[in-house]
């Protein structure tokens, strides 16, 4: 799972970057895109860790992809070089600012967090439709030559219901596009059709007082877009960084904070992509696996290993929270919670698989 980082000059953007990926930014500008993998931190895992003592934890992950910033005084030919390094990611973190810094100048004509918001929804929708528009006149003028395909005609169709969106300022998302369909205009990588995560970067005040200005606006932009959106104080998040674990719990109480600002980000990632996180267990290892909601057993085990999915026989089951409950696989058992799954059983968050397989 691939997710790109955007967001205007001197807005924290690659602070925010750094902090996913647990790696010190250098403070260095650069040229062309980076991209790390970042453990995704699941108070879970680390209890199971401690239950089972293994010889190695292994967290799920997802790959962030952090670009040079978004420069709006750019030419088209820039700004589609910078937008191409995001093309294939799978969701889009927009990162706005409303911390004050007197030494630090806002993006040029966009003092406000709503006007980041606004001028980055715009960058995106005028590329989109560049796109759909470029790809319709070939569609059109290829079907004048010879008789179209279905999926063809089906396409024509699909990127005329999305053009008067586009040109409304609207996002694709806002209308209803089936995954067939999706998946027939896919290859165009609409970024108006990818899941969007708004984060915005407060300051200490901002974030004790919970507001910053135009607050209401922006979040009533994010509703209607359908966007996820979370606060995070990145100075804060630093400091954290830079604490042992007492001073850690001590600082955060302070601030009113329950869980660090990245955790929370991981976990809004999770919850608006339709992610979720089931675990297997054993002396030898404990993991995290990463999955979509819906997906079977028989699915989750390809997973975990190709071999265990073609050869799926039964899952063992039971719950994390029946697990961690009871204290151990035998409590559970005996309270009759411990059971076998078929290969079309969905699987749900916080399962805990052992799969059978016939070798």
């Amino acid at each position: 799972m691939k997710i790109g980082i955007l967001g205007l000059p001197l807005t924290g953007k690659t602070t925010i970057f750094s902090l996913l990926t647990n790696k010190p930014y250098d403070g260095s500008y650069k040229q062309d895109a980076e991209e790390r993998v970042a453990n995704v931190m699941d108070e879970r895992l680390e209890k199971l860790t401690a239950m089972y003592n293994p010889k190695k934890t292994v967290h799920a992950t997802l790959n962030f992809i952090d670009i040079p910033s978004y420069n709006t005084s750019a030419d088209r030919k820039e700004k589609n070089r910078i937008l191409q390094m995001i093309q294939t990611v799978d969701a889009i973190i927009l990162v706005i600012r409303a911390f004050k810094n007197d030494s630090v100048p806002f993006p040029e004509g966009a003092e406000m967090p709503t006007d980041q918001l606004d001028t980055l929804k715009t960058e995106l929708i005028i590329r989109d439709l560049e796109v759909v528009e470029n790809r319709l006149t070939r569609l059109i003028e290829q079907n004048k030559k010879k008789k179209p395909t279905k999926e063809e005609e089906r396409q024509v169709k699909v990127l005329e219901e999305i053009k008067p969106v586009l040109e409304e300022g609207k996002f694709a998302s806002t209308i209803e596009i089936s995954d067939e369909d999706k998946k027939l205009i896919s290859s165009l990588s609409l970024f108006t059709l990818k899941p969007i995560i708004v984060v915005v970067n407060v300051d200490e005040d901002q974030l004790m007082d919970e507001t910053y200005p135009e607050k209401d606006t922006l979040l009533k932009s994010c509703a209607d877009e359908n966007f996820a959106y979370i606060e995070i104080c990145g100075k804060t998040e630093a400091d954290l960084v830079e604490l042992d674990e007492e001073e850690r719990k001590e600082f955060m109480d302070e601030l009113g904070i329950e869980r660090p600002g990245i955790d929370r980000l991981s976990k809004t990632v999770y919850d608006h992509l339709g992610l979720i996180t089931f675990f297997t267990v054993g002396e030898d290892e404990v993991r995290a696996w990463t999955i979509n909601k819906g997906t079977t057993m028989k699915k989750a085990a390809g997973k975990i290993h190709t071999d265990l999915e073609k050869g799926f026989v039964k899952a063992e089951v039971m719950h994390y929270d029946d697990l961690i409950k009871l204290g151990s696989e035998e409590e559970v058992k005996k309270a009759g919670l411990w059971r076998l799954a078929g290969k079309e059983e969905i699987v749900k968050d916080g399962d805990i698989l052992t799969i059978r397989a016939n070798a």
